[in-house]
């Protein structure tokens, strides 16, 4: 078995803090056909629903009205907080990543000491193919909480996807003394070890990995190749078979 470039890390799939999200169809659900509001109705709703719907909705007003809406109808920070992330959320869904980040930013700006818009902007940042900028997000995000889960971890892996292993290394091992039940984050720092060419440190952490979830076919296959590399055949073979019979229970569960 010929040894393949590790997986790309998939910088969207973790949940390790909740990212924004709409709301969820339920089965068999059919769309209501919205209708227009009579002046009756209008008359009665609030003013700071209408222009919330408005942005939501449409997300065409520019950023620079708010501030206009805000002295009309006396938006408070909290208001304007919603609306933005709201805003960034419509263009989440439709995968307009690069918009999202613009509304987030002003989120930011609104609430600048809160850790959780900053971190949604990271995570947009990084679905934006913009690693940099996103790393240092997640730096900010740490300054103001050192513990934060979402962005240790995002930011480790990010450094792993740029090869600054060092940095990787150093940023799982503070993940994993605070989450040491994450098998993910083993298996990334096993990597970050083996391009680091520490391979005995590799094997333990892929170990772990494996250990914490021995039905993901990729940990048994990167630890089959740390194996074959520092020449014990013997474990690599099981590794692998272990990997042909993973491998075989998903194909018969897909069927």
């Amino acid at each position: 078995m010929a040894e393949k470039e590790f997986e790309e890390p998939n910088l969207q799939e973790e949940g390790t803090d909740e990212e924004i999200k709409g709301p969820s169809k339920r089965k068999g659900q059919k769309a209501k056909k919205s209708s227009k509001p009579s002046v009756m109705e209008m008359a009665e709703s609030s003013p700071k629903f209408y222009l919330h719907s408005m942005l939501l909705i449409g997300g065409r007003i520019l950023n620079r009205m708010l501030d206009f809406y805000n002295s009309f109808f006396d938006l408070t920070h909290k208001d304007k907080a919603k609306i933005y992330r709201n805003i960034a959320m419509h263009y989440v869904n439709r995968g307009q990543a690069e918009k999202a980040v613009n509304h987030l930013k002003e989120w930011t700006r609104v609430e600048p000491s809160n850790t959780e818009a900053y971190y949604q902007l990271g995570i947009a940042l990084v679905a934006a193919e913009n690693y940099k900028s996103a790393l240092g997000v997640f730096g900010k995000v740490l300054k103001m909480d050192p513990k934060h889960k979402g962005s240790l971890y995002r930011k480790s892996v990010l450094h792993v996807k740029l090869k600054a292993f060092s940095e990787a290394i150093e940023g799982f091992e503070q993940f994993l003394a605070l989450h040491p039940d994450h098998a993910k984050a083993y298996y990334f720092l096993g990597i970050a070890y083996d391009r680091s060419d520490q391979l005995d440190k590799a094997v333990e952490a892929m170990k772990k990995a494996v250990e914490l979830d021995p039905h993901e076919v990729k940990h048994f296959q990167h630890l089959g190749f740390l194996y074959e590399r520092m020449g014990d055949h013997k474990e690599a073979a099981r590794c692998f078979s272990k990997v042909m019979e993973l491998e075989q229970e998903h194909e018969d569960e897909e069927e």
